[in-house]
């Protein structure tokens, strides 16, 4: 695999921080614009190299206390930047939507797909990486932070009102094809979510079938973007030796932040997300 061993982006990234061992970096050409990717290699390697989507207002520094941490642990990742979600990504597709986001993606997983059995999706990249699996037959094992799932109508949908309006339909989330494919997915998948997200919308004032949102609790600002549904119908989805559940406590949806705030918990979580690829049961 060809990769250059520095970025000419750097002073865009969210968080310019010294990996703990090689990266390299990869620039795709889409039609009239770039976008790259990060390539975490580990010293001494235990497994496959994972791909990794990140999430909304994300590059691929976003999730550094976990990938980095994985890093450390003899398991390496790729991570693409996305149009539509950072400076880093900028310019990039001209009219972005989660469509062209999958298409960017499957690219960027072209570089390590002969190898790669595992996807990572964090909160938006949840959908997309399980849209992705569903086109590619190797993979089996999902680690999904945090979670997403949209309507399949709002793929196309560009990113601003458009894509606002298609997702906040109440129960809209449902209409996706990817618990379809969940339910006959063959490999396991670990589920990585926050204790205050994915609260009962209707316990906090809102309509059923909808989100939360942004609450006080406790004195707490608490943001929980992910319908309570969604994750029950995940949940339900997956067959139940296949599935674990990683119940993170006092954090909500920022699961990247509560990361970075609280490195005692990066490691636990860093622990069994390795210990979840290099199982082989």
């Amino acid at each position: 695999m060809d990769f250059a061993n520095t970025s000419d982006q750097r002073g865009s990234w969210q968080y310019d921080e010294p990996a703990p061992g090689t990266e390299g970096f990869i620039d795709e050409a889409f039609d009239g614009y770039q976008q790259q990717a990060r390539l975490l290699l580990p010293d001494s390697e235990r497994a496959p190299p994972l791909f990794v989507v990140g999430g909304a207002r994300s590059d691929f520094t976003r999730l550094n206390p976990l990938l980095y941490r994985l890093q450390r642990q003899g398991i390496g990742t790729l991570t693409g930047n996305l149009s539509g979600h950072s400076q880093a990504s900028e310019p990039g597709a001209s009219a972005p939507t989660l469509a062209i986001n999958l298409q960017e993606a499957r690219r960027f997983h072209r570089h390590i797909a002969e190898r790669c059995r595992t996807l990572v999706g964090h909160s938006l990249g949840g959908a997309i990486a399980l849209k992705l699996a569903a086109q590619l037959p190797d993979i089996d094992k999902l680690v999904l932070i945090c979670p997403a799932v949209y309507p399949d109508d709002a793929h196309d949908a560009p990113f601003g009102p458009a894509f606002s309006a298609a997702i906040r339909k109440p129960y809209a989330f449902l209409d996706c094809d990817s618990y379809a494919f969940l339910r006959q997915f063959q490999g396991r998948v670990l589920l990585v979510i926050g204790e205050y997200d994915g609260l009962n919308s209707q316990t906090h004032g809102q309509g059923p079938g909808t989100s939360a949102g942004t609450r006080m609790l406790r004195g707490v600002q608490r943001y929980s973007p992910i319908p309570e549904e969604v994750t029950h119908a995940l949940l339900r989805s997956v067959p139940a030796p296949h599935v674990e559940c990683l119940l993170l406590t006092d954090c909500d949806h920022g699961i990247a932040a509560h990361l970075r705030d609280a490195p005692e918990i990066a490691d636990q979580v860093a622990d069994t997300v390795a210990a979840f690829i290099l199982d082989q049961g």
